[in-house]
């Protein structure tokens, strides 16, 4: 390594602001270099990507990078990294948590519910679509992909009502004036992941990993491990209507899901809670209960 880290990143103003931040801790350790690149997740079109699930479409070429030694980490969100990584990988997250919530932009209207029963919002997610159809099965869903800045602009040029968007990435581009509103988590149950940094890396790389785990915060690691635990026991993706989101306070770990069919017309939501030394799978526990509630059903 030569005392010199490598940072793989994609290209977007968000993933490079992620990769500055962890640029900005990690100087204490080595000169660091930023390598950015486009990631098959943003060249891909939408129907390719629903096809695919979005299955680690936003790492590959970020993994290859790490595999052929150009890079020594990857910075991504937590929310697009699969719940089943390749086993030459691992990954810590770092930092606090920002914002999980999902956010409503509008210039039109303060909340979800003001919306007009035939609003036109745009999203790029199942998870949204599923629970935007449970507040009105009449919403005109907009599918859009892209980088934030490009769904803002489309949200004009389309005259969407509003669109949907995770509110950590508005935070992170300094774009907290576009939110209307902050969707509570249980109204909203967010990706899992969203809002969480991530670190991946060689297995191999014991050095890199020494580093990292200093950077590693104990609530917010528990916290991915719940959440991607649930999605890994119940067998979803990115693409699936699924939402998952742990939670600590006063000596307790919550965790609170949903998922749907995509039409919305179906759904489940339920929370566990317990002491954080009481069940250290709580996650896997709740998905368990979901399957035997149908969920599994519900995402054919």
């Amino acid at each position: 390594m030569n005392n010199i880290i490598r940072i793989a990143t994609r290209n977007s103003p968000l993933a490079l602001i992620q990769a500055k931040m962890v640029q900005a801790i990690l100087k204490k350790d080595a000169m660091i270099n930023i390598k950015p690149m486009t990631s098959s997740g943003d060249k891909v079109s939408n129907k390719i990507f629903k096809e695919s699930g979005g299955k680690g479409l936003f790492l590959k070429e970020l993994e290859e990078s790490l595999l052929n030694k150009e890079t020594d980490i990857a910075v991504h969100s937590l929310k697009d990294v699969p719940a089943e990584i390749n086993k030459k990988f691992d990954i810590i997250t770092i930092f606090n948590r920002e914002n999980p919530s999902d956010a409503l932009v509008s210039e039109k209207y303060k909340s979800i519910y003001d919306l007009p029963k035939n609003a036109v919002i745009g999203t790029s997610s199942p998870r949204r679509t599923s629970m935007l159809k449970n507040i009105s099965s009449n919403f005109k869903i907009i599918n859009l992909i892209g980088n934030i800045q490009t769904r803002l602009r489309e949200m004009k040029e389309k005259k969407m009502d509003g669109i949907i968007l995770a509110a950590a990435g508005l935070h992170r581009l300094s774009m907290n004036e576009k939110i209307a509103q902050y969707i509570e988590t249980d109204e909203f149950v967010p990706s899992a992941g969203q809002g969480i940094l991530c670190v991946e890396y060689l297995k191999t790389n014991k050095i890199i990993k020494n580093i990292l785990k200093k950077y590693k915060v104990g609530d917010v690691e528990r916290c991915a491990k719940e959440e991607r635990g649930f999605i890994k026991q119940i067998g979803g993706d990115c693409m699936s209507p699924i939402g998952v989101h742990a939670s600590i306070q006063n000596g307790n770990i919550k965790v609170r899901a949903f998922v749907s069919s995509i039409d919305g017309k179906r759904h489940i939501m339920s929370a566990y809670e317990c002491g954080l030394n009481e069940n250290r799978d709580i996650g896997k526990h709740l998905a368990k209960i979901f399957i035997s509630q149908g969920a599994k059903k519900l995402l054919k």
